[in-house]
């Protein structure tokens, strides 16, 4: 009888060990994310930032946002001229009113048809309304924030990219 005693009480110390454990593993795990800013509104800044400057005809400006697939897809000379001669040209505005709805965290997401799938990026939708020429008409545009070398970079969405970069262009 003394034997089992112990053997239970021997259960119930290793029992207790594995749960202090597990919990110091949960907090360790938690911890980090306490200090750092959140990541969701680190997002939301950069595309805020992006159609701030987009807003003010800065279209080189909101170019450097662009995560280096939208730099390929849109050389910077080229953006900056057919942004301008598109919307302040052909549809007559000078800005627009804009409206980002609240970033939402999603996981293996593929942005772009063909490339490989981001773990991690953070999905908005932008409304661009404009008044001009034609009248008042909403853009709206889905986007996605990724992290690349600790910097929140800009993606749009091409779901069914059937088309080069110079196509894009003309």
């Amino acid at each position: 009888m003394l034997r089992r005693r112990n053997r239970n009480a021997l259960f119930k110390k290793i029992g207790f060990m594995l749960f202090v454990l597990l919990l110091l593993w949960l907090i360790g795990r938690s911890i980090p994310a306490l200090f750092r800013a959140d990541a969701a509104t680190e997002a939301a800044t950069v595309v805020e930032e992006f159609y701030k400057y987009e807003q003010t005809g800065d279209f080189g400006s909101s170019w450097e946002l662009f995560h280096p697939l939208m730099k390929e897809r849109f050389p910077k000379s080229a953006y900056v001229q057919n942004r301008a001669h598109i919307f302040m040209q052909h549809f007559g505005v000078q800005t627009f009113e804009l409206e980002i709805e609240p970033p939402e965290r999603v996981f293996d997401v593929q942005i772009v048809k063909g490339v490989k799938p981001f773990p991690l990026a953070y999905k908005t939708k932008v409304t661009q309304t404009y008044s001009g020429t034609f009248g008042e008409f909403d853009l709206v545009q889905t986007c996605y924030l990724v992290q690349e070398n600790e910097q929140w970079e800009l993606l749009w969405y091409y779901p069914d990219d059937k088309s080069n970069s110079e196509e894009h262009l003309s």
